[in-house]
């Protein structure tokens, strides 16, 4: 799709439904969800009350991991999975490190001055996944719920996959298109969100 049409696209967009974000001080029901879902407008939703929000802080954390190893990836500049550019100035596409270490451990690493930036930034249902049991975090599992009754019943299924993500403020996950739609809780400090306009998303998942 040419470079006039993908804007007229964006334009066309934001005519029809604005740039704003709703902030819902409450959790939706399911027919207020699915209409937000509709129209692909991103939504803050305060009140929702989960037990990983009430209990998850660093001590809790290395308690109950324990000596369980888990997937780290370890990066210089903090960009896992990116386009980088190499010293012959090409550009590649570019796969972490990755590391095994105890929870405790990786959570001292995002305090420290290491040159190397650590994110637990492992996917595919680390958590919870819809197609496998098995997963490095499984102690944590009771404190998450399977699934958000109100979202499930907009959507119609419930969660494919449930991930967990920590990192720190020089921690940034590269631009994508997801192929589902995400409900983000953010238990312990922000997270920042870059959302390209429609178009704009369409024409880069369209290479793949």
């Amino acid at each position: 799709m040419a470079l006039p049409h993908l804007k007229w696209l964006a334009s066309e967009y934001y005519d029809l439904n604005g740039s704003h974000i709703d902030v819902l001080e409450e959790p939706p029901t399911a027919l207020e969800f699915s209409r937000l879902v509709n129209i692909s407008r991103p939504v803050l939703i305060r009140g929702v009350q989960l037990p990983s929000v009430r209990l998850w802080d660093n001590e809790y954390l290395a308690a109950v991991m324990g000596e369980q190893e888990i997937s780290i990836a370890v990066t210089p500049n903090g960009r896992a999975d990116s386009v980088t550019q190499a010293p012959d100035g090409e550009l590649y596409f570019l796969e972490p490190h990755v590391e095994k270490m105890k929870m405790a451990d990786f959570l001292a690493k995002l305090s420290d001055d290491d040159s190397n930036i650590h994110y637990l930034q492992s996917q595919n249902g680390n958590i919870y996944s819809s197609q496998s049991d098995a997963s490095e975090f499984q102690a944590l599992r009771c404190d998450i719920p399977s699934e958000i009754k109100w979202c499930s019943g907009a959507l119609g299924k419930s969660p494919d996959a449930v991930n967990l993500w920590i990192g720190d403020h020089r921690s940034v996950t590269s631009i994508h298109s997801d192929p589902y739609e995400n409900i983000y809780t953010v238990v312990q400090g922000a997270k920042h969100f870059t959302l390209p306009p429609a178009g704009v998303v369409a024409s880069c998942s369209a290479g793949g």
